[in-house]
């Protein structure tokens, strides 16, 4: 009786663990298993994956829920698709062996991800407590919104997340251990990795003057992680070359909150983490190579990210991809410059606002070099060779609404 009791027990347990760790976000339906064949009738921020760890992709049309797919798989059991509400869509078996992603046919291809801390050149993944992404350049076929829409219809929200909490979902601002007090700026080597364990960060300054130090400076192929900027931060964090940041929050963003500095080839990571009190850009791009911004939250200033307009011996390409990003009364996305190359990859983000002003997801300039004159502003963009962003990729929260587009100079055509 005694071996019967735990036995039952042992089940119960066995079943609370399987109700406890879900194979579908919250909110999200089922619509087929591992290796068989779905569809989905309109692009869909589709879920792959079980026990709470998921790989995102928008796709449209008919895919095989398999590893080819979504670009990874979560081990320990059988992973399942599943899509946000009660889709229009069907299933049916599949061969159980994985081919390349050509093998699904959808029609629109995004950003894979799932709960990772770690990154490469052009993506982050790995295993971990939030999620991490790589963008694609693909794009979904959609036009811009008439003038009278709000925008986005994107249907895409971080598991857990509830409008106005301030934070991504996993990656909440923690509570200082300690406040530091800098003299000058603290340097990370190259291939080093520094833990802040939680402490707070102060330098000078805060406000929007230019040319001040950065608070911190993250040399090539170093990581830094578990860092507080306090509200005397400077120029933020200025990374040097490739570098992670990993759970690093900015509680009053001073001049830009971090500045990619790095040449060509060069990767700067941002993943897990968020930035207060912008009053311009959060994210600056001085140097050359990829910005990656995953599972992060943004809250007021003029832009994210920023490819430099006027910078010394200015030039490019410079490319950012932005996945599974929160913002909150951010007015610009992207700012890239088309004379340059740069290309901006925008999937899986959220605005939401507390106001109705329509925010400007992809805006295009003429970069110029110091000393020429100022950058030009050429327009707002959807869905071009370096506006790699439609509607179905933008979720609108509350009175969010989306710039749908517009030209500002005479003749926008050649853009």
């Amino acid at each position: 009786m005694k071996l019967t009791h735990l036995s039952l027990g042992l089940l119960a347990a066995a079943l609370a663990g399987s109700v406890w760790a879900a194979n579908r976000p919250a909110g999200y339906t089922t619509i087929c298993t591992e290796n068989k064949t779905c569809s989905v009738a309109t692009a869909t921020n589709v879920a792959f994956g079980r026990a709470d760890q998921f790989f995102y992709k928008t796709l449209t049309g008919s895919f095989v829920c398999n590893q080819a797919t979504f670009g990874g798989r979560v081990g320990g059991g059988t992973n399942e698709c599943s899509a946000p509400g009660t889709p229009n869509s069907s299933s049916s078996s599949g061969s159980s062996s994985s081919s390349s992603s050509s093998s699904s046919s959808s029609s629109s291809t995004s950003s894979s991800s799932t709960s990772s801390s770690s990154s490469s050149s052009t993506s982050s993944s790995g295993t971990g407590s939030s999620s991490s992404s790589s963008s694609s350049s693909s794009s979904s076929s959609s036009s811009s919104s008439s003038s009278g829409s709000s925008g986005g219809t994107g249907t895409w929200l971080p598991p857990g997340y509830v409008s106005g909490q301030g934070y991504y979902p996993g990656c909440k601002l923690p509570v200082a251990t300690e406040t530091v007090q800098l003299s000058t700026p603290l340097i990370v080597p190259a291939n080093t990795v520094y833990d802040g364990g939680n402490k707070r960060f102060n330098l000078s300054g805060g406000g929007q003057d230019e040319g001040q130090p950065p608070v911190i400076q993250v040399e090539d192929g170093a990581t830094l992680k578990n860092v507080i900027i306090g509200a005397a931060a400077a120029d933020g964090i200025h990374c040097m070359g490739s570098c992670t940041l990993n759970n690093v929050w900015w509680e009053d963003v001073g001049e830009d909150a971090a500045t990619g500095k790095g040449p060509a080839g060069s990767v700067m990571t941002i993943n897990c983490g968020g930035a207060h009190k912008a009053a311009d850009k959060i994210f600056q791009h001085n140097g050359r190579g990829t910005v990656n911004i995953s599972n992060f939250y943004g809250e007021g200033g003029g832009k994210l990210y920023r490819s430099c307009g006027d910078c010394t011996a200015n030039g490019g390409p410079r490319l950012v991809n932005i996945n599974q990003v929160v913002t909150r009364d951010v007015k610009t996305y992207t700012g890239v410059n088309v004379n340059y190359g740069d290309k901006a990859t925008i999937r899986n983000v959220v605005l939401d606002n507390t106001g109705s002003d329509r925010v400007k997801m992809c805006q295009v300039f003429i970069g110029k070099v110091k000393g020429e004159g100022t950058s030009e502003t050429i327009g707002v963009f959807w869905n071009k060779s370096y506006c790699d962003v439609t509607e179905a990729n933008v979720t609108l929260l509350g009175p969010s609404r989306t710039n749908p587009g517009e030209c500002n100079i005479g003749n926008c055509s050649a853009y």
